[in-house]
């Protein structure tokens, strides 16, 4: 099944899809002690993620600016792994001089803007994401977080500390305000409570398609690596699924 827009909706999806991609194409390393638990490392050492099995399957993103600030990103469970994916991604390429707003691609994409405190908040159009972060001109870092809740319930929360990098904040928003479908398997979809807001559209894009689209990531990635190439690697783009053996 492919889940339409809103993505926020779709649920957690194949954490492989990104584990397996640092371990076997970035050259990441499994630096988790305890079962359950998987933490991997850069191969400099400077990334960590963390999937916390342990602790609801959460995800914990952890870095060292250029400045030696340190900072941080814990994400929900069901925030969708591609979603995580597009934060690793922008944490992984070469530190840049910041510039531009990070909530621009929000209110592109139609997110309204609320509140006047010293915070903007955006809300997304169907009022179930709600993202406060520093405004534009901010004298110093501030943090970020976002929530989804639907009918009282929150589904995901996703909180970045201060001095998160402008390109990892920029990586998530427009995350959120993307507008192509994500594969998901039928079971378990959508989540509880979410069904007058989703709808999912039949695909002929299997579970073998996916992993071959994955296989194909991890040798382009492991190619670059050898070759010293400084390109990132492609975007994990969300192909159309009709099953996954890691999903939530």
């Amino acid at each position: 099944m492919s889940w339409p827009p809103p993505g926020y909706l779709a649920g957690g999806g194949d954490w492989e899809q990104l584990t397996e991609l640092l371990l076997r194409g970035h050259g990441w390393h499994n630096v988790s002690t305890i079962d359950q638990h998987t933490a991997l490392a850069s191969p400099d050492g400077r990334l960590h993620v963390v999937h916390g099995r342990r602790a609801g399957w959460t995800w914990n993103l952890r870095a060292t600016g250029p400045a030696g600030h340190q900072w941080e990103a814990l994400l929900g469970a069901y925030l969708p792994v591609e979603y995580v994916s597009a934060l690793v991604d922008a944490m992984r390429q070469p530190p840049t001089a910041a510039s531009g707003w990070a909530i621009a691609p929000l209110l592109e994409a139609g997110w309204r803007p609320d509140g006047t405190g010293p915070a903007l908040t955006a809300v997304s159009p169907d009022g179930l994401v709600r993202i406060t972060g520093q405004p534009e001109h901010a004298r110093t870092p501030g943090p970020w977080h976002a929530q989804c809740t639907v009918n009282g319930f929150c589904w995901w929360t996703a909180a970045l500390s201060p001095h998160t990098s402008l390109a990892v904040v920029t990586a998530f928003t427009r995350s959120l305000a993307r507008d192509d479908p994500l594969p998901r398997m039928a079971i378990g979809t959508p989540l509880y409570g979410c069904g007058p807001h989703t709808r999912l559209a039949r695909t002929a894009h299997g579970w073998d398609d996916e992993q071959a689209l994955l296989e194909a990531r991890i040798t382009d990635a492991r190619t670059r690596r050898t070759t010293g190439s400084g390109s990132a690697a492609p975007e994990l783009k969300p192909a159309r699924a009709t099953a996954a053996t890691r999903n939530r």
